[in-house]
């Protein structure tokens, strides 16, 4: 069969998501932060005592405003009296700890410092059970716990199948628009953008009563959502679909304060990026402000050069998918096997970008879906976050799905706190930054990993400016290895972008033995015809992985 109208055949746009079958478990508590502060400042603190959160609130609080801190002392007998002439209110005292609870006057907290009894002072955060795992596995908790980012005066843009109206999004659904389908409002016609929506903004409303011993939150719980919808109730649609959103998008960005737009969808890739009406919408896109983060696609079976459009246009951001394996430590994460490789077909771009957590993902559930209708198996049970016994059996309003669709809602969530903590900052800039502070792995090479695992914390603590565009590099075939190269100033400025900061170490080195063919280096298709990003049309290969991991090991398998 000829190759291209063998690829054409598929010429439709897919979510990307596999669906996840295994129960996830329960981990210990961490902190995060209920109240508001100002925006993070980079200058260390004036006294080596205070934390950084309470330095910022004495100088950027009223000399009489109090702010709730714990007193750690020298002495394990705790000395009041310097606190108490400071104004202080001790709200707890500790036995065996060294030190109190109160609030204490901005300007209290200066006079306190000169007394030798204080080791530190540090802010009196909320603490809540454990948030979701992809949430802390980027380091969401810590830099919810020490910034307060929390999406603020951002707007992300879901180019999905709508999304549905749900406790955890509150009132931050401020606008939608019917590209796909009549009926109008909140709707989700397929169940997938309601997911991929929480995963950005939920706020964990139904998952934080007394009982609940795990929140399930998004990346910022005030990033307010606009809904673009532009798949059916099959959660396919057309190219011509997506630019019609993604054109209103851009004309509607100032007025939404729209930032970033969330694509977790994709097609395989038939012609050159330059040429590709979706690529070149996205540049559009990205050329107008807007951080545009994409899914890799979830043909990772298919080895390298699987990664499909737009994801293989040099601009946006293109997520793969890790594995976090129910930890919310990222040491011990690995590249799911669904995950799309590079570099992509024909253009050969170096991809994806970035991997986030994407498996077993735990999110919004859009309830009477065709999602929800055909998998009640995924549906979240109330035992599995609340300790209420009349609720265990229940379905939730959470759902679980796995796939690079979830792991770009991921990225898409940290751009928008991003852009909180600078809002000047240019989607160049942030793509470097993310890519700078990504988390490399010697045992991943860069068309698997691309610049590495995300890393919200190390993101916020890397500089640098972007000077021209952020081009990911092209991988460029000779007989003697693999060369990166590229107009891009991620290869362009070794001072600051060098591809040795931005790429793991070794980043071609376990390639050979795979790239020894022409496969990828001519313009023969690696797609067969059952590859649309995850989706089968072979229905006997369909039902032999729906309800089974025998194929993808730990990893969910992909939707039939």
């Amino acid at each position: 069969m000829n190759v291209s109208r063998r690829i054409a055949r598929f010429n439709v746009l897919v979510p990307l998501l596999a669906l996840c079958i295994v129960a996830s478990g329960w981990s210990a508590p961490r902190l995060s932060a209920a109240s508001a502060t100002p925006a993070r400042d980079s200058s260390k603190p004036s006294d080596s005592r205070l934390s950084t959160r309470v330095d910022r609130a004495i100088r950027e609080s009223g000399p009489e405003e109090r702010i709730p801190v714990i007193v750690t002392t020298v002495m394990p007998d705790n000395d009041e009296t310097s606190a108490l002439a400071a104004g202080a209110s001790i709200h707890r005292r500790y036995r065996n700890l060294g030190g109190f609870a109160a609030s204490i006057p901005a300007r209290g907290l200066k006079k306190l410092l000169e007394s030798g009894s204080v080791r530190g002072i540090s802010y009196d955060a909320a603490i809540h059970p454990l948030d979701d795992l992809d949430y802390a596995t980027v380091g969401g908790d810590i830099v919810l716990r020490n910034y307060n980012l929390t999406g603020k005066e951002v707007a992300v843009a879901v180019l999905d199948s709508g999304i549905a109206k749900h406790g955890d999004l509150g009132a931050r659904l401020v606008a939608e628009v019917e590209i796909v389908g009549h009926d109008s409002g909140f709707v989700d016609l397929f169940g997938h953008g309601t997911h991929v929506a929480g995963i950005i903004a939920g706020n964990a409303h139904a998952s934080s009563d007394s009982k609940s011993f795990r929140r399930i939150v998004g990346m910022g719980k005030d990033i307010k959502l606009v809904s673009v919808r532009i798949f059916g109730p099959e959660g396919t649609g057309l190219v011509s679909d997506a630019l019609a959103g993604i054109d209103w998008i851009i004309d509607n960005k100032d007025k939404y304060k729209i930032r970033v737009l969330n694509m977790s969808f994709g097609h395989s890739v038939e012609e050159s990026y330059l040429t590709d009406p979706l690529c070149q919408a996205v540049e559009r896109a990205w050329n107008a402000g807007i951080v545009v983060v994409v899914s890799a696609g979830n043909d990772g079976a298919l080895g390298y050069g699987s990664v499909g459009s737009p994801g293989n246009d040099p601009y946006v951001i293109t997520v793969g998918a890790s594995n976090n394996y129910l930890s919310s430590l990222r040491g011990d994460d690995l590249v799911a096997t669904y995950s799309s490789r590079g570099p992509t077909f024909l253009d050969h771009v170096v991809k994806p970008d970035l991997l986030a957590p994407g498996n077993r993902t735990i999110s919004l559930r859009a309830v009477g879906s065709p999602l929800d209708v055909r998998y009640p198996g995924l549906r979240v049970k109330w035992g599995e976050y609340n300790s209420d016994p009349n609720k265990a059996t229940l379905d939730s309003p959470y759902f679980r799905l796995s796939g690079t669709s979830m792991s770009a809602a991921v990225v898409s969530g940290m751009a928008a706190l991003l852009i909180q903590e600078e809002p000047t900052v240019t989607p160049d800039t942030l793509k470097m930054r993310l890519m700078k502070s990504a988390e490399k792995r010697p045992d991943f090479d860069i068309f698997t990993q691309g610049a590495g695992f995300v890393d919200l914390l190390a993101a916020l603590r890397t500089s640098g400016t972007a000077s021209g565009p952020a081009l990911s590099p092209i991988a460029i075939w000779t007989p003697d290895g693999i060369l990166i190269g590229g107009s891009g100033i991620l290869v362009g400025d070794a001072s600051i972008w060098s591809d040795g900061i931005l790429w793991s170490s070794d980043a071609l080195g376990i390639t050979g033995a795979i790239w020894g063919g022409s496969r990828l280096w001519s313009n023969t298709a690696i797609w067969g015809p059952n590859s649309v990003w995850g989706y089968s049309t072979d229905s006997s290969q369909a039902n032999g992985l729906e309800g089974s991991n025998t194929v993808w090991g730990d990893d969910a398998p992909p939707l039939p």
